[in-house]
């Protein structure tokens, strides 16, 4: 029998994972911008190129800095792991409702209400965060305008400058688009997340989660107002008092 081969769908999730790696390696420490603290190797930063090359990250302004902060907050899963994980698969899991709803049930904690507690902590944090970013984006979106427009006045930028200048407000838009589409399923695992605790340990500390939710809802669906269209999270069923 000759050795398996690599599947195409294996092949696609080393590729995320590598990714992922990457992105995370570029980005600075995320405790001042989401409720998580940074693991042992989060926000350390590896090789970079010379400070005078367009696409080094010593280019990066600060707000840049800052929008991939906020995106990291609102990309991984809300609630930290219980036991240690690496972060490259933290950025690949995301807003995941299994493991978000394992990691808030997954506690031996005195009373059921801490559970119901936990989510709407993270709800809230959300709505926070949330306005937050799309604050950030608009500032980079704003400054990607005036790079853009100076870029076609400017003599002195070489075409590879340019074009790596470019590639950064390209990249700092897939980034609002990347949180927006990220958003809903966040707003879903919340949900999916109560419902499970209320079908496990009904308890009337589910209303102002339910509540909560709901207004996380309304905001996700206002979408930011830089270009990415309004994401529409799934309406589940859980619908209590």
């Amino acid at each position: 029998m000759g050795p398996s081969r690599i599947t195409l769908a294996e092949l696609t999730r080393i590729g995320c994972a590598v990714v992922a790696l990457g992105v995370l390696a570029a980005c600075a420490e995320t405790g001042d911008f989401g409720r998580r603290r940074p693991s042992l190797f989060e926000g350390k930063q590896g090789l970079d190129a010379s400070p005078d090359w367009f696409g080094s990250r010593a280019t990066l302004t600060d707000t840049e800095v800052e929008l991939r902060n906020r995106a990291i907050a609102l990309s991984r899963n809300p609630e930290k792991p219980i036991y240690p994980t690496l972060d490259a698969l933290e950025a690949v899991i995301g807003s995941n409702a299994d493991l978000y709803y394992g990691r808030v049930a997954g506690h031996a904690d005195l009373s059921v209400t801490a559970r119901y507690k936990r989510v709407e902590r993270d709800v809230d944090a959300d709505l926070v965060l949330i306005p937050l970013f799309r604050s950030t984006a608009c500032n980079v979106a704003s400054a990607d305008a005036l790079r853009l427009s100076a870029l076609s006045v400017a003599d002195g930028v070489s075409w590879d400058q340019a074009e790596l200048a470019r590639i950064r407000v390209a990249s700092n838009a897939a980034i609002g688009e990347m949180v927006e589409r990220a958003l809903p399923q966040r707003v879903d695992a919340y949900h999916i997340t109560a419902e499970r605790l209320f079908a496990a340990s009904p308890d009337e500390a589910i209303k102002p989660v339910i509540a909560a939710i709901d207004l996380l809802r309304a905001e996700v669906l206002k979408g930011g107002d830089c270009g990415y269209g309004p994401a529409r999270p799934n309406k589940r069923i859980v619908r209590k008092g």
